[in-house]
């Protein structure tokens, strides 16, 4: 009788699903997460080969621990050499991590050619797809991990020495995401301490029945160096007017002329299905999880704790867009219901521009169970997945939009903007969905409807009246951690496989603090880390790890060499550490 077919997967619990679907036929066995890491405490250097910029890792080795290298690799041996010939199927995470972990066990255990199976949803169907179509191990994912970990152990273990030679303080420590997230906090705590309210100007035309407000132009921005960090923590980009005597010469147009008249049509969308960031945004506002809960409870769902499958399609990604297939039977199931449907399914560009989109979002596996989890928080979780991912694809509503622009007749120097937005067809948001807690959107904003007349070009107006308006700047408010997770969203900063553990160290480090009101603030020791490190240090710039995120991408597509990238950051960091360290000896000297 042939042996099972042996699949090694990362969790336990996941390993024994595979063993209840598939007895007799599949086996499967845990690695319990990275059998491997580089070493905590290395005896010479940093854990990194630096002439072959090759990680020297060493197998986890700690009877306490949970995750145990050492036993892993010992179990899975002892299995091969009591059932020889045993196919082998790598069956972990399909991302950058489970591909680096499937490597590693391949590696050690000597395999020549396993086959990898790729799934998002631990289920009957899926699991057969994934093993009927196995391929390789995808060499260019675990170079990208590989070089992303190696970048992030030479930031920490190179440049935290140099920072605490001069802080002198416990807690000390760089890191290359972290010191972005503290950039921003920082940044914003500053604006907010040193805020000095500045009145401006609006004008505004009244039309007669209708008003015109002046489109202020932009002033023209000239760089010749990087970005600063504060200019990536500006919420508010609108142009301002603070000259009271151009706003009232503004205001002083005696006649307007017909620029042009447009009238268009706007979808308003349901909010989109949930993946990572989105589900830890709803689950902060609806159910007051922090990430690390959110994700916890995530697994369970996915690996289908207390059931005999998995419950969610995978967790870990930053798509907001379901597979064609299941979105269609989705939509299907709505018709019967006699729900609103569009002729298309619906889809969401990613609000992350360096989106890899490697999964789809997050959805059930089976979307007509309507309960599942094995405990409440299960199924609160559950609840709002499988709401946003139904709901997602109701008939979206549709407004018309017109929009007159209006330039001073005499020079034409001036624009005014009166637009009117009015419902035409409600579609989902004359639901029952609409007003479910998990399809209330954050960031709609509903205008009043106005009525706007129709108009030709070079038509002459005569304003019935005009208005200069005084306002005062406000100070931006202080991030929350789902205002703060909404940012770094915006700015490509960190991946929904990291997104958890960068959003608990924010909390949990030490350098942020976390208010009575839930707004966060930097202590004084990261204020000072901060002034150590930027603008000296080439990580510490925000918009340098976007660029190195997009890198990373470009390493996982095969169009970047990984060895090559983490040599030039390394080289980079030497000089900065360098530089700093002189220039604080010099320092030094001058005091004594």
């Amino acid at each position: 009788m042939p042996h099972p077919v042996l699949i090694i997967v990362e969790s336990p619990n996941k390993a024994k699903k595979f063993d209840e679907m598939f007895a007799g036929r599949f086996k499967a066995l845990a690695t319990v997460g990275h059998i491997c890491d580089l070493p905590a405490n290395p005896t010479e250097g940093i854990g990194i080969d630096r002439e072959a910029m090759k990680g020297l890792y060493i197998l986890t080795e700690d009877s306490k621990r949970t995750v145990d290298g050492k036993r892993v690799v010992d179990t899975l041996k002892k299995y091969l050499r009591a059932n020889p010939g045993t196919e082998v199927y790598i069956g972990t995470d399909d991302d950058r991590e489970g591909e680096s972990i499937g490597a590693f066990v391949a590696g050690y255990l000597g395999l020549k050619n396993p086959r990898r199976m790729l799934f998002n949803a631990i289920t009957k169907e899926k699991i057969e797809h994934a093993f009927e179509t196995a391929g390789e191990i995808n060499w260019n994912a675990v170079s990208s991990r590989e070089a992303r970990r190696l970048i992030d152990r030479i930031i920490g273990y190179v440049a935290s020495p140099v920072l605490r030679n001069i802080i002198k303080q416990k807690g000390v420590a760089a890191g290359r995401v972290q010191t972005a997230v503290e950039a921003l906090v920082i940044e914003r705590e500053r604006k907010i301490r040193n805020h000095k309210s500045h009145i401006y100007f609006t004008v505004h035309f009244d039309m007669d029945g209708w008003n015109a407000e002046w489109q202020i132009p932009s002033a023209p921005v000239t760089r010749t160096g990087p970005k600063p960090n504060s200019e990536f923590d500006i919420d508010d980009t609108d142009p301002k007017c603070f000259d009271a005597g151009l706003a009232n010469q503004v205001a002083n147009q005696q006649i307007l002329a017909v620029d042009s008249c447009i009238e268009s049509t706007e979808k308003r969308l349901p909010p989109s299905p949930l993946y990572t960031i989105s589900m830890i945004q709803i689950a902060d506002r609806i159910l007051g999880w922090d990430a690390e809960k959110t994700m916890k409870i995530a697994q369970k769902l996915f690996e289908g704790d207390g059931s005999g499958h998995g419950h969610i399609t995978y967790h870990r990604t930053d798509s907001p867009n379901i597979d064609p297939t299941a979105a269609e039977e989705i939509r299907t199931w709505l018709r019967s219901r006699g729900l609103p449907v569009p002729n298309e399914a619906n889809r969401w560009d990613c609000k992350n521009k360096q989106a890899q989109e490697g999964h789809e979002a997050i959805r059930p596996s089976y979307f007509e169970v309507e309960e599942a989890g094995a405990d409440n928080d299960q199924r609160a979780l559950y609840k709002l997945i499988r709401e946003r991912a139904i709901y997602s694809q109701l008939a979206p509503a549709i407004y018309g939009i017109k929009r007159i622009v209006l330039t001073d007749a005499t020079t034409g120097t001036h624009k005014f903007v009166a637009t009117a937005r009015t419902l035409v067809e409600p579609g989902w948001m004359k639901t029952a969905a609409a007003q479910t807690l998990a399809m209330q959107d954050d960031e709609v904003n509903d205008t009043p409807t106005v009525t706007l007349p129709d108009l030709k070009r070079g038509t002459i107006l005569v304003p019935k009246k005009s208005e200069v308006r005084r306002h005062d700047t406000k100070a931006p408010p202080r991030y929350t951690m789902r205002t703060l997770t909404a940012k770094l969203e915006k700015l490509s900063i960190g991946r929904p496989a990291t997104m958890a553990t960068l959003l608990n160290n924010v909390q949990h480090k030490g350098t942020i603090t976390v208010r009575k009101d839930k707004k966060l603030e930097a202590t004084r020791l990261a204020e000072s880390c901060y002034d150590v490190l930027y603008p000296r240090f080439a990580f510490a710039h925000i918009g340098y790890t976007a660029e190195l995120e997009l890198a990373l991408d470009q390493i996982a597509n095969g169009l970047l060499d990984g060895p090559n990238l983490v040599r030039v950051v390394w080289d980079r960091l030497d000089q900065d550490c360098a530089e700093v360290t002189s220039k604080h000896l010099e320092q030094s000297h001058k005091v004594a």
